[in-house]
């Protein structure tokens, strides 16, 4: 039903990969925390700030004076086709990394916003995270104990992105074809 947005978003994505255009920036942010219900004007901090100036001011130049390292986080990721124990501690840390740029804009966890974001710049390799998913892989993974908590993760989405990983194998060994995030994202958006 949504393909065809989807599509748009990660063609924008794709051609504009880079953080190097403030307008691009503010493009991609904007639609896809828009489409995505996790807009990054919802916030705490600079409450009394018009969304365009929060844009504008805070956002924006924030994001473009740090694109060259938060670029080069994104391309070492590229060379990867799907999420595996090699690509793991990269896929992690980049998801804290802007999570963490989000809650210094906004004063709220924007782990969603962060995931859905990355997703659409390397959808190979990240699942896409919200209330829902959360809730809907529950029913089908437990908590993995053998998981070792870092604190250069969210610890949140570093649960999340466990379960989600070992749902895709399983997926995988008994259909025997290779499946995507997207695929675990339709089929836990759609359980409930």
């Amino acid at each position: 039903m949504w393909s065809a947005g989807n599509d748009v978003l990660y063609k924008m994505c794709a051609d504009y990969i880079k953080h190097d255009k403030q307008d691009m920036i503010t493009a991609k942010l904007w639609l896809i925390g828009r489409s995505y219900a996790a807009a990054i004007e919802r916030r705490k901090k600079y409450g009394g700030i018009e969304t365009e100036k929060f844009f504008a001011d805070i956002v924006i130049p924030d994001l473009y004076k740090k694109h060259k390292e938060f670029d080069e986080k994104i391309e070492k990721l590229l060379k990867y086709d799907c999420p595996d124990e090699y690509n793991i501690h990269f896929i992690l840390e980049l998801h804290k990394y802007l999570t963490d740029k989000f809650k210094k804009y906004t004063g709220l966890e924007k782990r969603s916003l962060a995931s859905k974001y990355l997703h659409f710049h390397c959808p190979n390799l990240f699942f896409i995270y919200d209330s829902r998913a959360c809730k809907s892989i529950k029913s089908y993974v437990q908590k993995i104990r053998t998981v070792k908590y870092n604190d250069t993760y969210d610890i949140e989405y570093q649960d999340f992105f466990y379960r989600a990983m070992k749902l895709k194998k399983f997926i995988e060994e008994f259909s025997q074809s290779k499946i995507t995030p997207r695929d675990i994202d339709n089929l836990l958006i759609f359980e409930e």
